[in-house]
């Protein structure tokens, strides 16, 4: 697997569906996207969803919100996305899933890292080009692509910490503090 074309192609796709996103919603304030429902098993692999969310969305009840939970956020599901990347999600389906069965499990636990790898430089990419204002003006300074795997139980932390910068991490209005609660808990 070619991971830098791959990462490119996210890069792009996602970098155009946000950028249709904000020009169809005018007056909405998009404060994120995050990545989730990652999936795969011993015979598919598909795209993680694409969510985004915009302030006015974000629920609040006694002390639980919304802001980080892309299953109720806005746009749970960019269809777009995931239409976009499955060509690559076949690829890397016929690639990995294809070895004899000794080495199925090697090879899954190798997809994982990589794709988890890939999609936190997609994330970082993403942000970049957003806060640069290459996606769309209305965006805000504070935007930020994320992973927010809450499937993935202890893993969600770190993959938070992989997929944002830590220089944009304290940026971002509420998620440094919603790390701290996944990592106390």
């Amino acid at each position: 697997m070619d991971w830098g074309a791959f990462e490119r192609a996210w890069h792009d796709s996602g970098c155009r569906i946000l950028s249709d996103l904000a020009a169809a919603c005018p007056g909405e304030r998009l404060y994120s996207a995050a990545f989730h429902l990652f999936y795969m098993d011993d015979a598919t692999i598909l795209p993680p969803a694409l969510a985004a969310n915009t302030e006015a969305a974000v629920h609040e009840d006694d002390g639980y919100s919304t802001r980080f939970t892309p299953p109720e956020w806005r746009w749970d599901v960019l269809d777009a996305a995931g239409d976009a990347m499955a060509p690559w999600y076949h690829h890397l389906t016929e690639e990995y899933l294809a070895p004899a069965a000794g080495e199925a499990d090697a090879a899954m636990q190798a997809l994982e890292a990589a794709h988890d790898t890939a999609m936190a430089n997609v994330c970082k990419a993403i942000t970049t080009t957003a806060r640069r204002g290459n996606i769309d003006g209305s965006l805000p300074g504070e935007f930020v692509v994320v992973i927010l795997e809450g499937q993935r139980g202890d893993e969600e932390a770190d993959l938070i910490r992989r997929s944002v910068d830590p220089r944009i991490l304290p940026t971002v209005p509420g998620l440094g503090e919603y790390l701290r609660q996944l990592e106390e808990t």
